[in-house]
């Protein structure tokens, strides 16, 4: 299958091959600019413009717009620019060169001097988190593009996800699109036609809904090459290839048009229909001709073509042709492709130099930490070795013989004591562990309100300032229109402000309700929502200690659960062990089983025979059989000595079972996963 082309409209909409005249008028506006910003603007355009059709004159105007920008100090623009410029460099296979432009857009998105600074793009009075999560949006999907052109399709699907996560945040249907297309390119390309049709005409509905067609072609093309190679359904797959070459038409896509070409002479080469391939050859080789890349594949088509006509005279002049054009391609591209790869492995290089300094210094911690114990063990088998000594010579003594059995005695009774008293400290500290994961977890949850909170504070201060100077001026200068526009703006930026800080005293509030150590009353509770706070608890209580993990998160809620009679700290706790447990597992092998590894944890609820089931499932390491049996006993784990007291799910168990009268199960095979089944009784 020919690889769909990603493609990401930075500056704006997009039409691949305008009238010459369009680009001589965007020419015409760079070269009589007065300032340095209308220069930028007729820069951008003029990559924006060449961005599909010319890759040297879309690379040159994004370059220029970047040396604007930094010569003006404009973070925004810079950013916008090198994003351009990777986008080209991806195209004309220059990965090391992209790579380093998009580690740059990162470091501006992150450089906290930014805030406050006023850019060219804040004539549109966008406040600077909306700024900086558009950098950060258009980065992942660069970041995005290069992954998948260089066959990293794992961290390329995280990057399109991150992508799409923004879009959905700004409720922008064509970046939806975008994010969908190329997700349903990925998994083409992976052989899951299914989810690659499912996520292609979800893209098609998104670029309906935005008004921008121009992306309609590449959508519909891919999915007819899903049906053509995956489903082996002729029909719907030439349905689909017409479908995508009527919409580039209709959008001018003339550049796209040849993709829908190649698709439409693939199914007639397929079936041997020689005049109807040879005559779509031709129409490709017509818009090609003066392209830089493809031109090889439209002579390799008209090669096909004549050699199924059996005139073999044409069929071997562009057999050739096609073989000088792969040569040069190739040749290029594994050089490039090369470049990156050993740019890449410097930074695995420094990555594995940190990680080994950082493991000395804990064996070193450890090397002390063991010596000390040592130490004290030594001192208590001198001080035990002197009392056996002592008890020897006692044992000869009838008369003090009572009197060492009773303190004998006293002494086991008093070792009971502190042992039971250590198994209580035990218990204790596993529930405090639980708490500090959830105290972790409602931390990083509030911290979204917080930030907005935070934004919309920096924007009034600045709308303040603005009023200020609005009403030192003398009266008859004044803008009353613009006054009351500000004060408008105030009012509206002070009911989100208080919204957003009502979010966060609701977190704070629900979850600490359910964490403290109530008189253990039962109470109506809804489980759908204690179910989806704990597991976000769990999930951001594990990153805050670990911020390189990230996991799929799916929630199969059943909607018409009743609610029950239970005691919600016990619940939240039990939930808590076992998500905890889930994503601990994930983690593991996810640092052994490498990038094509995608983990997951979910949970799902019903309401079956007069009871509630509450599913935890993972896809983790896996319970051996073996152990199937004492994962529920005291003190028992399978976890490194330090990470886990063995507690959690024995005193899972026990508020499930003897708190609610309830049962546990658990389903798990070595290796693919785990699922813990909890069901609670309806009263």
């Amino acid at each position: 299958m020919k690889k769909l082309c990603s493609l990401l409209l930075i500056t704006g909409c997009l039409n691949c091959y305008a009238q010459d005249k369009q680009g001589d008028g965007l020419r015409h506006a760079l070269n009589i600019a007065k300032t340095d910003s209308a220069r930028y603007t007729a820069a951008d355009n003029l990559c924006s413009y060449y961005l599909e059709t010319n890759r040297d004159s879309g690379l040159h105007y994004a370059e220029t717009g970047l040396a604007i920008a930094k010569r003006n100090g404009q973070w925004f623009e810079e950013a916008r620019a090198l994003v351009a410029k990777a986008h080209e460099l991806i195209n004309l296979n220059q990965y090391p060169e992209a790579l380093l432009c998009l580690q740059q857009v990162f470091k501006i998105a992150d450089d906290p001097e930014n805030r406050g600074k006023r850019t060219w793009h804040t004539a549109n009075k966008l406040p600077y988190w909306k700024q900086r999560d558009e950098v950060l949006a258009t980065s992942h999907f660069g970041m995005g593009e290069l992954l998948q052109s260089t066959g990293d399709n794992a961290q390329a699907i995280v990057q399109y996800k991150a992508f799409g996560r923004y879009a959905e945040s700004a409720g922008n249907k064509f970046e939806i699109g975008v994010s969908n297309i190329n997700l349903a390119s990925i998994a083409a390309a992976t052989g899951k036609g299914d989810s690659a049709i499912l996520l292609a005409k979800k893209a098609a509905v998104n670029f309906k809904q935005s008004g921008k067609i121009n992306m309609l072609g590449y959508t519909y093309v891919l999915v007819g090459y899903n049906y053509f190679y995956q489903k082996h359904d002729l029909k719907r797959a030439l349905e689909y290839f017409h479908l995508a070459a009527d919409a580039d038409l209709k959008a001018g896509n003339l550049a796209s048009l040849t993709g829908d070409y190649d698709a439409i002479i693939t199914y007639y080469l397929s079936l041997k229909q020689a005049d109807s391939s040879l005559y779509y050859a031709k129409k490709d080789q017509q818009l090609l001709h003066s392209a830089r890349n493809g031109i090889g594949n439209a002579y390799n088509e008209l090669y096909k073509s004549y050699e199924l006509k059996h005139q073999t005279d044409s069929a071997y002049k562009y057999q050739g042709f096609a073989l000088a054009a792969k040569d040069s391609s190739d040749a290029v591209t594994t050089k490039n492709l090369v470049d990156f790869q050993k740019l890449s492995f410097k930074n695995q290089l420094r990555l594995q130099a940190l990680e080994t300094e950082k493991e000395q210094a804990q064996t070193r911690v450890r090397t002390y930490a063991l010596s000390s114990a040592i130490g004290v063990f030594m001192l208590l088998a001198i001080i035990l070795y002197r009392n056996n000594r002592q008890k020897q010579k006692a044992n000869h003594l009838l008369n003090e013989q009572k009197e060492e059995i009773a303190t004998q005695r006293d002494n086991l009774g008093q070792a009971l004591d502190e042992l039971k008293n250590t198994q209580t400290q035990l218990v204790q500290r596993e529930k405090m562990a639980s708490l500090g994961e959830l105290t972790a977890g409602i931390a990083h949850e509030i911290q979204n309100p917080l930030n907005f909170v935070n934004n919309f504070s920096e924007v009034n201060a600045e709308l303040l300032q603005e009023l200020k100077a609005e009403s030192e001026k003398p009266k008859a200068e004044r803008d009353e229109a613009l006054e009351i526009e500000l004060i408008n703006d105030l009012i509206g930026n002070e009911e989100k402000i208080n919204h957003h800080g009502k979010r966060a005293d609701a977190i704070v509030k629900g979850m600490l309700q359910h964490s403290q150590s109530g008189s253990g009353t039962k109470e109506l509770t809804n489980i759908n929502a204690l179910a989806d706070e704990c597991m976000r608890l769990s999930y951001h209580g594990l990153r805050s200690k670990d911020k390189s993990f990230n996991a799929e998160m799916a929630t199969h809620f059943d909607t018409g659960l009743p609610k029950i009679n239970v005691i919600p700290q016990d619940i939240v706790r039990v939930m808590l062990n076992l998500f905890n447990n889930a994503f601990y597992a994930v983690n593991q092998k996810q640092k052994k089983a490498g990038t094509d590894y995608m983990p997951e944890v979910s949970v799902t609820t019903s309401a079956e025979n007069n009871q509630i089931i509450i599913k935890v499932k993972d896809n983790g390491v896996g319970i051996p059989d073996i152990i199937k049996e004492k994962i529920v006993q005291p003190f028992f784990t399978t976890k490194p000595t330090g990470e886990g007291t063995g507690l959690g799910l024995s005193l899972t168990y026990d508020m499930v079972v003897k708190g609610h009268g309830g049962s546990i199960l658990v389903e798990s095979v070595e290796g693919e996963g785990s699922e813990f089944i909890i069901q609670l009784p309806i009263k």
